[in-house]
């Protein structure tokens, strides 16, 4: 039996649009193919990046969905007590084995509706999953003396879906806990891709549930209802602020409109200057680790200025999966997003480095701007310059707990500024960019 095959083959045959929605039955997301492209009554529309073809239609649940599934996963979770570490290696061997199976069809689906490379999701989506398993699989003698935290909530972003996923599915069963996961609407098929992963993987039914709706809505009922004791949250902060926390349970958050690269003294960025852009352009503003702030010595500035605007100036387009690198060309609807964002930064004085409808490079902001605060979510970015490399961290610590920070520089120096840096994850000099740079903060 192989479920994920099975998927992948109607989605890559046929191309007909697909419907997703929360089911009654114990775990299962539900879904079907029809001819007819019309956006069914109650759902929303997400169509591919590159391939207006490629289609899916997501239902929101509602309340009682919701309520059921913490009650089918918190049932589910009893049976994990008697699992040994034989029971585990097993089930993560399958998914490991399923999963190396499908890579190469796995991110170009991801692709598609991340608007990236097929290679650029494998190397940030993919590999860090299998990473993860090996991981796992090499500490799972632990997995006898794992003490279960009670149900797991996670609120996952649109952003890097399938490893955002991925990676709470496989810590909670390392740890024995169950989980219910409201991904983001426009990620359902990241879900439906790891339910049938884990379908063929014997899990008790109803361990590991899916429910989509809004944060307002669906995500608030994971925050307050008692039964979900634990709460794993990817996204924007001003979406947390509508939630009410309490020290009844236990909260693991990252936000990432406060990522940054760092480009230290000693660093030869004129000819690695791809590496640096490469942060930038690929995650689109739209992966978890995507940087919004570039932090740069003043005694450089120039230099640099001159040498990023010159890089970005020959910067190919993206118009399939499967180039090699490029920018995506926006949307309409971001466009107009780009253009509001565009007039607030010009608001406040600063200064356009590079830019053009599809991305905006912008140095000089104001020391007080808010727009270091907010998660942007589009590819518009800001440099700044310091005196000293210290300075940056200051700059990084100005807002809440973010997601991560790339340094380039000196190894001395790099691990200075990642001592004192306030986020989830560090990555020093990724040259070339592998996934051995990319690891989950732990549950």
């Amino acid at each position: 039996m192989n479920s994920l095959k099975n998927l992948i083959d109607q989605l890559g045959i046929a191309q007909p649009p697909m419907t997703i929605w929360t089911t009654a039955t114990e775990g299962d997301l539900g879904y079907a193919f029809s001819g007819d492209v019309a956006v069914p009554s109650g759902f929303s529309k997400t169509v591919s990046y590159f391939n207006s073809a490629l289609v899916f239609h997501v239902k929101e649940a509602d309340a009682i969905q919701v309520i059921t599934k913490i009650q089918q996963s918190k049932k589910a979770q009893a049976k994990l007590e008697n699992w040994d570490v034989n029971e585990v290696r097993t089930r993560f061997e399958k998914i490991k084995s399923i999963i190396v199976e499908n890579k190469t069809a796995i991110a170009g689906l991801e692709a598609h509706f991340q608007g990236t490379t097929r290679k650029f999701q494998q190397q940030w989506s993919v590999e860090p999953v299998l990473q993860i398993l090996e991981q796992l699989l090499s500490q799972s003698e632990k997995f006898d003396v794992a003490s279960p935290k009670g149900l797991v909530g996670a609120i996952t972003p649109k952003a890097s879906s399938f490893y955002e996923i991925g990676w709470r599915i496989l810590y909670s069963l390392f740890h024995k806990d169950g989980l219910l996961i409201k991904p983001a609407m426009e990620t359902a098929l990241s879900a439906v891709i790891w339910q049938e992963i884990l379908r063929d993987c014997d899990l008790p039914e109803g361990l590991v549930s899916f429910v989509f709706g809004s944060g307002g809505t669906v995500g608030k009922l994971l925050f307050d209802h008692p039964g979900v004791r634990n709460l794993s949250f990817s996204g924007s902060y001003d979406t947390l602020k509508s939630y009410q926390l309490t020290l009844e349970k236990k909260y693991q958050l990252f936000f990432n409109g406060k990522n940054a690269v760092c480009v230290l003294s000693d660093f030869d960025f004129k000819n690695q200057m791809k590496d640096i852009v490469q942060l930038f352009v690929e995650h689109n503003g739209r992966s978890v680790f995507s940087p919004s702030r570039l932090f740069v010595i003043d005694t450089f500035e120039k230099e640099f200025k001159i040498a990023l605007a010159a890089y970005l100036l020959n910067l190919p387009t993206l118009s399939s999966i499967d180039d090699e690198f490029g920018y995506l060309p926006l949307r309409d609807s971001e466009k107009k997003k780009m253009a509001e964002i565009k007039s607030r930064f010009e608001s406040e004085e600063a200064k356009i480095i590079y830019g053009n409808e599809n991305f905006l490079f912008y140095s000089d902001l104001a020391n007080c701007s808010e727009l270091y605060q907010e998660n942007l979510e589009l590819p518009v970015y800001n440099l700044t310059a310091v005196k000293y490399s210290h300075e940056m961290a200051k700059w990084l610590n100005n807002s809440s707990f973010g997601h991560s920070v790339v340094i380039f520089g000196p190894e001395e120096k790099s691990k200075k500024l990642a001592m004192k840096s306030e986020v989830g994850k560090v990555i020093l000099n990724p040259m070339p960019l592998k996934n051995e740079w990319v690891s989950p903060v732990k549950m």
